[in-house]
C-alpha cells in the first residue's frame, strides 16, 4: 500500500526511491533487464553477494540520480536508496563498490554485450508498440584516460587484435590530443536507439555506414521494417550508393551531398537549380523565431547506373551567414588597402604593376575596386646651409588611392548560390513524397545529435577512465540502457500528449517549463519537475508518497497520466 501526502513534513529519510528512478526501474523490471543479463553472463552464484544483473541494474538506474556525483563513484550515488526494492536483494551499499561492479562490468564486456543491447531494445519496440518509419545513423566519440594494462588480461595473439582500440583519432569532443573511442549510433525518429556499438578510436563514418547496413540487413531477414535510413554525407559513397540501390538489398535512404562527391554532383545541381528556377517555397521546418526557412528544387538525375532524386535546397539562415561573410571579407580588405596606399613609386608604370599584383591577390575575388594614381611632387633640399643659388630637387613620385570598393556583382552571385544551397541525395523518387517531406526526414537527423548529446552529459558519460576493454564495451551498453530508457519516457509523454489532444483539442496540458502548455513533452522536463519528489520505506516496509508542494503535484501528475501511470501503479 502507498499513502500518498499532498505537503512535505518530514526530512528526507534514507531509504528513499525517487520519482524518476521508480519509472525507470519500473521499464528495466517490464524488460526482464536482471534476468536477461544474469543468463548472458557467466557467473557462479556462491561468489556472488549480489548478481551481474543486480550489480549492472544499479549502475543503470545510477545515471538518473544527483549528476554532480562522478559516475564512478556508485555507492555515494546509491548512499540514500532503497537497494533492497530496487535490485531485489538485502544489499548494502557496501557491496556497489568499484571491485564488485568493475567484475560485472567485465563479465558483461566478454559476452555479446551489443547483441544483448540490440534484443533488448528490439523487445522494447514491440512491448511498448513504438512505430518505426525511419531510422538515423551517426557515430561521435568518447575521450579516455589512461591505457590498458594488457599485461594482466593474460590473451593470445589473436584476442589482443580484437581489442577495442583505444586511439588517437579524429575527435568529436574538441579534445584532438585525446584517446578515445568512436560510438556508432542507429536510433529511430523517437530517438529509441536501436544499436549504440562501441568502436575503435579510428573508425571512419564510411566504416560504420557499412556495419549499419549490415546490421539493418539481418534485421530486415528477421521481418523488421527499417523504413528509411537517414545518414550525413559519408554515406555517400559509390559502393554504399549502389549496394542501398540494388533490387535485393534496396534501402531507401535519405542523406546530404558532399561537395566532391560523383565528379562535384552538388555543385552541378545547384548550377541546374538556378538555372530551372522553378523553386518551391517549403516553408521553415522546425519550430522557433530562428528557425530557417527553405525553397527547393527537385531533381532527377542518374548516379553509379541508378536514377536519384536530387533536392537542391536554399536556406534563409545559411543565406544570411553567407552576406556577413561577404562583409567581413571586406572588412578583411582594408589594412591590405592601407599597406597599399602607403607605397611610392618612382614611375607610373611601377604603380600599375603593383596594382595589377593587388588586383590578382586571392584575398579580392568576390571584390572589384576603383582606383587613381596620384601624382606627388616633392622638393628635396641637399643638407647644410644654404647659399643663394642653393636650389631643391624635384622628386616625383606616384601613389595608388582606393576610390571605391564594390563586390564582383557575377563572383558574388555565385558564391552566394553556393553558400546557401545544400543538396539532398534520395533513392525515393516516388512524388508521393514530397520534398518537405524529404528535407523533415533528413532534419530528423537531430535525434541522433541528441542522444549523443545526453550520452556526453556529466550524469552519463562524457571522459572514462577503465583500463580493461571488456569493462568499457559493457559500460558503453550501460549507458546504452540509460538512453533507451529516456527515450522510452519521453515517447510515452509525447505518444499520451497526441493522444490527449486529439480526443480534447480544446484542453491543454499546462505542465510544461514555468506552468505553459505542454508542446513536446522531453525527458529532461520530467526529472527536473520530479526533483524532491519520492517515495519513503517506512518500517512497517509499505511506501509512502510526498509531494512538496501542491504546485508540484500540479505539473508532475499530468506528465504521469499521459504515460498511463500514477504514484500507485509505479511501485505495484
Amino acid at each position: 500500500m502507498i499513502k500518498v501526502h499532498e505537503e512535505m513534513s518530514i526530512k528526507r529519510p534514507k531509504k528513499i526511491i525517487t520519482l524518476v528512478i521508480a519509472i525507470a526501474n519500473k521499464l528495466l523490471n517490464e524488460l526482464d533487464f536482471k534476468k536477461k543479463i544474469n543468463s548472458q553472463v557467466e557467473w557462479d552464484r556462491s561468489h556472488w553477494r549480489i548478481s551481474p544483473g543486480g550489480l549492472l541494474k544499479a549502475l543503470v538506474l545510477s545515471t538518473f540520480t544527483d549528476i554532480r556525483i562522478p559516475l564512478t563513484r556508485l555507492q555515494e550515488r546509491m548512499r540514500d536508496y532503497d537497494l533492497e526494492y530496487l535490485i531485489g536483494y538485502e544489499a548494502a551499499v557496501s557491496d556497489l563498490n568499484s571491485f564488485n561492479v568493475g567484475r560485472a562490468l567485465e563479465r558483461l564486456g566478454e559476452s555479446d554485450c551489443a547483441g544483448l543491447y540490440e534484443n533488448i531494445a528490439l523487445s522494447a519496440l514491440t512491448q511498448y508498440d513504438i512505430p518505426v518509419t525511419r531510422t538515423h545513423s551517426d557515430t561521435t566519440t568518447i575521450s579516455f584516460y589512461g591505457e590498458y594494462d594488457t599485461e594482466e588480461m593474460d590473451l593470445t595473439e589473436d584476442e589482443q587484435k580484437e581489442l577495442l582500440q583505444i586511439e588517437k583519432g579524429y575527435n568529436k569532443d574538441g579534445r584532438p590530443g585525446s584517446n578515445q573511442a568512436v560510438i556508432g549510433q542507429i536510433a529511430t525518429e523517437h530517438g529509441i536507439p536501436l544499436s549504440n556499438r562501441a568502436l575503435g578510436g579510428s573508425t571512419s563514418d564510411v566504416e560504420w555506414n557499412k556495419q549499419s547496413l549490415d546490421y539493418l540487413e539481418q534485421l530486415r531477414g528477421k521481418g523488421f521494417k527499417q523504413g528509411i535510413y537517414v545518414a550525413d554525407s559519408k554515406l555517400c559513397t559509390q559502393a554504399h550508393i549502389r549496394r542501398m540501390n540494388q533490387k535485393e538489398s534496396y534501402v531507401p535512404f535519405v542523406t546530404r551531398c558532399p561537395a566532391n562527391f560523383a565528379e562535384k554532383l552538388a555543385s552541378r545541381m545547384i548550377g541546374r537549380a538556378y538555372t530551372n528556377e522553378a523553386w518551391e517555397e517549403l516553408g521553415q521546418i522546425g519550430s522557433g523565431k530562428k528557425a530557417s526557412r527553405y525553397r527547393g528544387i527537385s531533381l532527377i538525375n542518374d548516379v553509379y547506373g541508378s536514377p536519384m532524386r536530387i533536392l537542391v535546397l536554399e536556406s534563409s539562415d545559411m543565406a544570411a551567414k553567407a552576406e556577413l561573410t561577404l562583409e567581413k571579407e571586406r572588412g578583411k580588405l582594408q589594412p591590405i588597402i592601407k599597406g597599399l596606399e602607403s607605397k611610392e613609386f618612382v614611375c607610373r608604370a611601377d604603380a600599375e604593376k603593383e596594382y595589377r599584383r593587388f588586383c590578382g591577390l586571392k584575398e579580392l575575388k568576390l571584390f572589384k575596386c576603383r582606383m587613381e594614381i596620384v601624382e606627388e611632387v616633392k622638393e628635396k633640399w641637399p643638407r647644410g646651409r644654404r647659399s643663394g643659388q642653393t636650389r631643391p630637387a624635384i622628386i616625383q613620385n606616384y601613389k595608388i588611392h582606393i576610390k571605391q570598393i564594390e563586390r564582383n556583382e557575377e563572383t558574388c552571385k555565385q558564391y552566394m548560390r553556393r553558400a546557401s544551397c545544400f543538396v539532398i541525395l534520395s533513392n525515393i523518387i516516388d512524388e508521393s513524397t514530397s520534398n518537405q517531406d524529404l528535407l523533415k526526414t533528413y532534419k530528423g537527423q537531430t535525434v541522433v545529435e541528441n542522444s549523443f548529446r545526453q550520452l556526453k552529459g556529466p550524469n552519463l558519460a562524457s571522459v572514462i577512465y577503465l583500463k580493461n576493454p571488456k569493462r568499457i564495451q559493457g559500460l558503453i551498453m550501460i549507458l546504452s540502457l540509460s538512453l533507451l530508457l529516456r527515450a522510452i519516457i519521453q515517447y510515452r509523454m509525447r505518444s499520451g500528449l497526441k493522444e490527449h489532444l486529439e480526443n480534447n483539442p480544446d484542453q491543454p496540458i499546462y505542465a510544461g517549463w514555468g506552468g505553459r502548455s505542454l508542446k513536446a513533452p522531453t525527458f529532461k522536463l520530467l526529472y527536473e519537475h520530479t526533483i524532491n519528489c519520492y517515495y519513503v520505506r517506512e518500517q512497517t516496509g509499505e511506501y509512502s508518497f510526498t509531494w512538496p508542494y501542491p504546485e508540484k503535484r500540479d505539473l508532475v501528475e499530468p506528465l504521469l497520466d499521459i504515460m498511463g501511470l500514477s504514484v500507485v501503479s509505479i511501485l505495484e
